[in-house]
């Protein structure tokens, strides 16, 4: 069971003891990423993520890595767009010493001017591989076919001119301004006992915050679903559409989340049997539902030839229509429920999984994840229910699209409108 205790200065504990693992999972997680990036931040919340690990007051990068890898802890950090976090795995008598690592990190680094040059450097090759790879130039586009110039439409890891304006006297003022009492949420998972939790996450993260802090607002961007295309010499076609979603505790992305298993879920989805077992058109292709706390979205993606492209996104409109106009069956949403609880089953026996689980609840929905109460949110939705979000969701013109390959004679968009009205 999840327990939540509130710590001084207003940071949150979040706690689930696994007496069935002999490994302890540590997540410190900040309401913060991409989505609250001023313009002339765009990826700083991704570069904090990286120089974290470049050296504090007590320990040299080397150190750090060294030190964790001694003890045979995994430890990392990633950055999405409404958060930031940064976690160790180990065994639990590491426990104490990975969250010391972690609190150093988090409190105590110092941006060594040299290094920061340095991880510029590496961040701007991200960058590059990013943009030599088409499904993410695809999947960027497709933020900024939705919401433009806005920072829900730029890319997490920023652009190479705002990287390299970046230095540590910028870095301390965003995590003076993020990186608060008020928006962490510690996140600890596996074979610990809750007084042992408490009391590390008090010691080692609560009382070092200076005051509690605030949430950061999160900027709201309007969608302007444009349709965005990018011509690439490359074999394949990389096409992307982008629907209006749920946010995360709004009660309906649950049923939106089962639709998009029906539709493009798994081997017996719509998609994947029309597109590619039937027709032959793709490789991979795909639907999934992803929620943030302000909204969310249903995406659909497809790798098909160039000669191919406009039959797969033909035969995708098809599916759209029918999914529309009919509903799904009955044995398909018992079958998508399946699938959906034991995702969640599988994930609650390991102790990395029910720390991320709970921590990502906190951010984005200030609630304790109950697996109890997801699986039986999923046993709820009927089918009228997925109806209804599909009509509200899935409409006809109110989406965006993203295409990268050779060139078309057509837009992706236009082409997928066209196959939902054609009779």
């Amino acid at each position: 069971m999840t327990k939540i205790f509130k710590l001084t200065n207003g940071m949150t504990l979040v706690l689930n003891e696994m007496a069935s693992t002999r490994s302890v999972a540590t997540g410190v997680f900040v309401r913060c990423g991409s989505d609250y990036e001023r313009r002339e931040e765009s990826g700083i919340s991704h570069f904090i993520e990286h120089m974290l690990f470049k050296g504090t007051e007590k320990r040299t990068a080397f150190d750090i890595a060294c030190e964790a890898e001694s003890m045979g802890a995994q430890m990392n950090a990633f950055t999405a767009r409404q958060m930031t976090c940064f976690y160790t795995v180990s065994t639990a008598e590491h426990a104490a010493e990975c969250m010391d690592i972690l609190s150093d990190i988090f409190f105590n680094s110092t941006f060594p001017a040299e290094e920061l040059e340095r991880e510029k450097g590496v961040v701007i090759e991200e960058i590059h591989r990013s943009q030599d790879d088409p499904e993410d130039v695809c999947f960027d586009n497709l933020s900024a076919a939705i919401y433009g110039d806005e920072a829900k439409g730029r890319p997490i890891l920023g652009s190479i001119e705002t990287v390299r304006s970046f230095d540590a006297e910028k870095l301390k003022e965003y995590m003076a301004r993020h990186y608060t009492a008020a928006a962490t949420v510690v996140s600890i998972a596996g074979y610990i006992s809750e007084a042992e939790a408490v009391k590390l996450a008090e010691e080692k993260f609560a009382v070092k915050f200076a005051a509690p802090g605030e949430n950061a607002i999160l900027p709201q961007a309007a969608r302007i679903n444009a349709s965005l295309s990018a011509e690439r010499p490359i074999e394949q076609s990389v096409i992307a559409f982008a629907f209006k979603g749920y946010p995360y505790s709004d009660g309906r992305s649950v049923a939106l989340k089962l639709a998009a298993g029906i539709f493009g879920g798994g081997m017996s989805s719509r998609l994947f049997q029309s597109v590619r077992e039937k027709k032959g058109l793709a490789y991979e292709v795909y639907a999934l539902s992803g929620a943030g706390k302000d909204g969310g979205v249903f995406e659909i993606f497809v790798g098909t030839n160039p000669e191919g492209a406009a039959e797969a996104v033909a035969t995708i409109g098809e599916e759209l229509k029918l999914l529309t106009e009919q509903g799904v069956t009955a044995e398909e949403l018992k079958r998508a429920k399946e699938q959906a609880k034991t995702a969640l089953v599988l994930g609650s026996e390991s102790a990395s999984s029910v720390m991320r689980s709970a921590g990502r609840a906190m951010i984005l929905g200030d609630e304790a994840f109950d697996l109890d109460k997801a699986l039986s949110e999923i046993d709820a939705v009927t089918e009228n229910d997925i109806t209804a979000a599909i009509a509200d969701c899935l409409t006809a013109d109110g989406f965006a699209a993203s295409y990268v390959g050779k060139k078309l004679t057509r837009d992706v968009k236009q082409l997928l409108i066209q196959a939902r009205e054609a009779q």
